[in-house]
C-alpha cells in the first residue's frame, strides 16, 4: 500500500483531516486485508494488535518530529511511489522518536523490523513497477475497443454525478468477493446503470474505496467496436481472446459492459455454438478478474437467464427508480454542470418543476434520466435564445414538444382546460348529455385531487345499444381532451376470445415458444403516456383478459410479458359492451347504485360481469336510447359529412335539407339501432341513387344534381336534374336552402 493511499484513507477517517504520521500507521494495521503487514510483523516476532496498541495512543499528537520522519521517508525513497513500508523503516531507522522507542517498550525487535521493512519496501516497488509497465503494455487492446474510465474520471469528467452509496456498497460487496466478483446491473432504462459504473471509478480515483480496489482500472468496452469489421469468420473470436489477455495483463482491472445482454449469441456463426459469452465464461468463474454489465431486466431474463451457466457466473444487482428526494439531490448535481455547459442559471424550484412535469407526462420514461433530459433541453433553449436564467415556461415548452401537447406552467401543464369541454362533446355526440355530463364531472374529481392518486384519470363502463355513441364519445374524448387523434387506442376484444388473448394485449412472457412479440397494449404505452384507452365489446373476451384488466382498473398500472411496468395513470380507460337489450335499457334508471331493483344498471350488469370487476368502475353509464327528434339531428350532421365527401369528388347537390331529412328518416324502423342504421340509409337512399345515375351519363369534371319531387317519391334520380358543363364547378352556397332558392 502506498503512502497516498493511507493518506486517503486518514481523510476519510478523521474529521479534520491531518495526516499525521501516527494516524497513517494506526490506519494501515485497519487495512491489512492482504495480511502482507501481519506477516511482517510476524518475521519481527510481534503481532498487529501489539503494534496497534503502541501507535494509538499517539493519534491526537501534532508534533514536528512526525512531519521530520513523512519528509525524510519522501527524499531519501529514490523509487516512486512512496510506500507504508517505506515510512515504517525510517521510522526504525530513527531511535530517538518516541513512537520507535514506544513500539520497543512493547517488546518488537526494531531491527528485524527494519530489514523486513526494507525487503518489503523493495518488493513492493518491483511489483508497482511491473505492474504500471504490464498495463502501460497492454491497455492499448482496450482502450482501442473502449475506454479507460479511471483516467476520465481522473481528468473530472462524472464530477456532476450524484453519490448513490447504497447501491454502491452493495457493488463494492460484489467486487470484494472471493470468486465469481461478477456483478449484473439490471433496472429501466434511464435509471442510472452506466451513471453507478462512472461513479464507481469516480471513487476509485479518489481513493474513496476499499483498500483492495485503490490502483484498479475500469474499463469499458464496446462490443459494437468489437464486431464492427469482422468480416471473416475468426475475427471476432480473436479480438474477444485478446481483449481477456490484455485484461489479465492489466490487474487489476474491472471490465465493464454496456448492453451485456448481446453478449449472448455475439459474433455467433451458424453451426458454431461459440459467441462472446462463452469465451468469457473461463474467466468469470475465477478470482482474478472482475466484470460488472449492465442490461435492462427484460433483457437480462430474455437472454441472461436463458443461459444458466452465464447467469450463475453473475450477481445480479437491482437498480431501482430513485424517490423524489434521490432525484431532486442527482438534478441539483447536473444543474451546476448544465450552468456551467450552457453559461446560465437554473433555479432550485426548477429542480422541483421538472420532476413534477416529468413524473406526470413522461411516466412512462425513468427517473432521472427524463428530468435530466428535460433540463438539458430546456437549457438548449434558453442559450438558443440569448437569455441568461431558465423560466418555468421553458420546461413546459420543451415538453410541448416532446409530448406533441400544448402545455404551459401557468395551466400546471395540463392537456387542455376542462372549460367548455362538456358543450364540446355535447356538439359532437348528439343526445347523450347525461352520460357526456358523468364524464366530465369525474375528470373535474381526478384534477383536483378528489380522488385515488395510483387509478387511472377516469374509468367507464359504456352500456347500450349499437350505434348510439359509445365509441363516438370515447373518440371525440380522446380528440378534445388530450388533443390529438393518435391519443386513442382502439382495442375490439371480439379479436381475443382465447387464452392467447392476454398475451396478444402485454406480450409474450420470458421463454416462450412463440417468441417475444410485443403486446398491442403495451406498444401504445411505449409510445404515449396519456390518452383514451377503448375496450369494445368486453362480453366477447376471454375471461383471462378481464382479469388482466382488474389490477390495470385498481392500481393505474399494468406489467407487460418481459415484466416491464407501464403507467395508466394518464389515461382514461373506457370499457363498451351491448349486452343490455333496449328493452333493458329502455326501462332502466339511469344513474348507478347497488340496489336489487332488477331494473338497476348494476344488478344487470352484474348477471354478466364478476361485481368486483363492476365495483373497480368510477362510472357506470347507460346510453339512452335516441329518440326521432335525436335521430332527426343525428341524421343533419351526416348528411352535411356525406354531402361534403361528395363535393371534394367534384358532385354538387342541390336540395331542400327538411325535405330530404323527411325521405331519410322515413325509412327508419328502428330508433334503437342508432347512427349506423343512419349511416346505412343514407348511403342506401342517397349514395347508391347518385351512384347509379352516374354510371350511366358520361359525366365531366364535376356534375350538379338537383332533388326533385321525384326522388322524394320513388328515390329515383331522372335525367334532366343532372347538369353537365365542362367549365369550372358553380360557387353554390353550403346552405342547400340557400342554392335551391337560387336555382328557382
Amino acid at each position: 500500500m502506498t503512502l497516498s493511499d493511507l493518506c486517503e484513507l486518514v481523510a476519510r477517517y478523521y474529521p479534520d483531516g491531518e495526516r499525521t504520521l501516527p494516524r497513517i500507521l494506526f490506519v494501515w494495521t485497519m487495512h491489512d486485508e492482504d495480511g502482507n503487514l501481519a506477516l511482517l510483523l510476524t518475521q519481527a516476532k510481534t503481532k498487529v494488535s501489539i503494534f496497534s496498541l503502541a501507535v494509538e495512543s499517539f493519534i491526537e499528537d501534532r508534533v514536528e518530529e512526525d512531519r521530520r520522519v513523512l519528509t525524510r521517508t519522501v527524499v531519501e525513497t529514490r523509487k516512486k511511489p512512496v510506500t507504508a513500508y517505506d515510512v515504517l523503516a525510517t521510522l526504525c531507522d530513527s531511535p530517538d522518536h518516541r513512537i520507535h522507542r514506544a513500539l520497543k517498550s512493547a517488546g518488537i525487535d526494531m531491527t528485524a523490523l527494519a530489514i523486513c521493512a526494507k525487503h518489503a519496501g523493495y518488493a513492493a516497488h518491483r511489483k508497482i513497477l511491473l505492474g504500471e509497465q504490464r498495463a502501460l503494455r497492454n491497455d492499448g487492446v482496450l482502450l482501442q475497443y473502449g475506454r479507460d474510465l479511471t483516467k476520465l474520471a481522473e481528468n473530472g469528467d462524472f464530477d456532476d454525478l450524484s453519490d448513490r452509496p447504497d447501491e454502491i456498497d452493495r457493488l463494492f460487496e460484489v467486487l470484494l468477493r472471493k470468486r465469481k466478483r461478477n456483478a449484473m446491473l439490471t433496472g429501466p432504462a434511464g435509471v442510472g446503470k452506466t451513471a453507478l459504473v462512472e461513479l464507481l471509478s469516480r471513487r476509485i480515483a479518489r481513493h474513496l474505496a476499499p483498500a483492495r480496489l485503490f490502483r484498479t482500472r475500469v474499463y469499458e468496452v464496446s462490443l459494437g467496436s468489437l464486431l464492427a469489421g469482422t468480416t471473416l469468420r475468426g475475427m471476432f473470436e480473436e479480438r474477444v481472446s485478446k481483449v481477456i489477455a490484455a485484461l489479465q495483463a492489466c490487474q487489476p482491472a474491472i471490465l465493464f459492459i454496456d448492453e451485456a445482454h448481446l453478449l449472448w449469441g455475439a459474433g455467433r456463426a451458424e453451426g458454431a455454438p461459440m459467441d462472446a459469452a462463452n469465451m468469457l465464461k473461463p474467466i468469470l468463474a475465477g478470482s482474478k478478474v472482475s466484470v460488472i454489465g449492465a442490461t435492462t431486466t427484460g433483457e437480462y431474463h430474455r437472454y441472461i437467464t436463458r443461459d444458466p451457466a452465464l447467469a450463475r457466473r453473475f450477481q445480479q444487482i437491482k437498480i431501482e427508480e430513485p424517490g423524489r428526494e434521490a432525484t431532486l439531490t442527482i438534478l441539483t448535481r447536473h444543474a451546476q454542470g448544465l450552468e456551467s455547459h450552457h453559461r446560465i442559471r437554473i433555479g432550485t424550484d426548477l429542480l422541483s418543476e421538472a420532476w413534477h412535469a416529468t413524473e406526470r407526462h413522461l411516466s412512462n420514461r425513468t427517473q432521472p434520466d427524463k428530468s435530466v433530459d428535460l433540463l438539458d433541453s430546456a437549457a438548449g433553449l434558453v442559450e438558443r435564445e440569448g437569455r441568461d436564467e431558465m423560466g418555468m415556461e421553458d420546461l413546459y415548452r420543451v415538453l410541448s414538444r416532446q409530448t406533441g401537447r400544448m402545455m404551459s406552467a401557468l395551466g400546471e401543464g395540463r392537456t387542455r382546460d376542462l372549460t367548455g369541454l362538456e358543450d364540446s362533446l355535447n356538439r359532437q355526440v348528439i343526445g347523450q348529455e347525461d352520460a357526456v355530463q358523468r364524464v366530465v364531472s369525474t375528470l373535474v374529481s381526478r384534477r383536483y385531487g378528489e380522488a385515488t392518486p395510483c387509478r387511472p384519470l377516469g374509468t367507464f363502463l359504456f352500456s347500450g345499444a349499437t350505434g348510439v355513441g359509445k365509441t363516438e364519445l370515447a373518440r371525440t374524448l380522446a380528440r378534445e381532451y388530450f388533443g390529438s387523434q393518435k391519443d386513442f387506442l382502439h382495442v375490439d376484444l371480439a379479436e381475443y376470445p382465447g387464452q392467447d388473448g392476454v398475451h396478444k394485449l402485454i406480450g409474450m412472457p420470458y421463454g416462450s415458444a412463440f417468441g417475444t412479440a410485443d403486446g398491442l397494449l403495451t406498444r401504445w404505452l411505449e409510445e404515449r403516456s396519456s390518452g383514451v384507452i377503448l375496450f369494445d365489446e368486453i362480453e366477447k373476451a376471454h375471461p383471462d383478459v378481464l382479469r388482466l384488466l382488474l389490477g390495470m382498473l385498481d392500481e393505474g398500472r399494468i406489467t407487460s410479458g418481459m415484466g416491464e411496468r407501464f403507467d395508466i395513470r394518464r389515461c382514461v380507460v373506457i370499457l363498451t359492451t351491448n349486452v343490455l337489450t333496449h328493452r333493458d335499457i329502455d326501462r332502466v334508471k339511469l344513474g348507478f347504485s347497488a340496489s336489487d331493483d332488477p331494473s338497476d344498471p348494476f344488478a344487470l350488469l352484474a348477471k354478466h360481469f364478476p361485481e368486483e370487476f363492476l365495483g373497480r368502475l368510477d362510472e357506470i353509464i347507460i346510453f339512452k336510447t335516441p329518440t326521432v327528434p335525436i335521430l332527426r339531428t343525428i341524421m343533419g350532421q351526416k348528411l352535411k359529412e356525406a354531402v361534403s365527401r361528395l363535393k371534394h369528388k367534384g358532385i354538387f347537390l342541390i336540395y331542400d335539407e327538411d325535405r330530404l331529412l323527411d325521405h331519410l328518416l322515413a325509412g327508419t324502423g328502428r330508433p334503437w339501432a342508432g347512427a349506423r342504421d343512419i349511416a346505412r340509409l343514407i348511403e342506401r337512399k342517397l349514395i347508391q341513387p347518385i351512384a347509379r345515375r352516374l354510371i350511366d351519363c358520361n359525366t365531366q369534371e364535376w356534375v350538379c344534381i338537383e332533388l326533385t319531387e321525384s326522388f322524394y317519391r320513388s328515390g329515383t334520380l331522372n335525367p334532366l336534374p343532372l347538369l353537365q358543363d365542362p367549365g369550372p364547378p358553380p360557387d353554390y352556397p353550403d346552405n342547400p336552402a340557400t342554392a335551391l332558392n337560387a336555382r328557382q
